[in-house]
């Protein structure tokens, strides 16, 4: 199902879409999830060193 997309986006120069909804889907919330995590990591270090400061 995938390849016959890819296949389909090549051959007509971008006419249909390389990625299909579902995969657009997924990556966005894949790029979301590690955003999240690393703004959840910044925030705990951030606190810490409010808690040092302040301390």
């Amino acid at each position: 199902m995938g390849i016959i997309r890819k296949t389909l986006s090549v051959s007509t120069l971008g006419a249909v879409d390389f990625r299909s909804d579902k995969e657009r889907t997924a990556a966005y919330t894949k790029a979301a999830k590690k955003q999240a995590k690393k703004q959840t990591k910044l925030l705990k270090e951030q606190v810490k060193l409010q808690k040092k400061l302040n301390g």
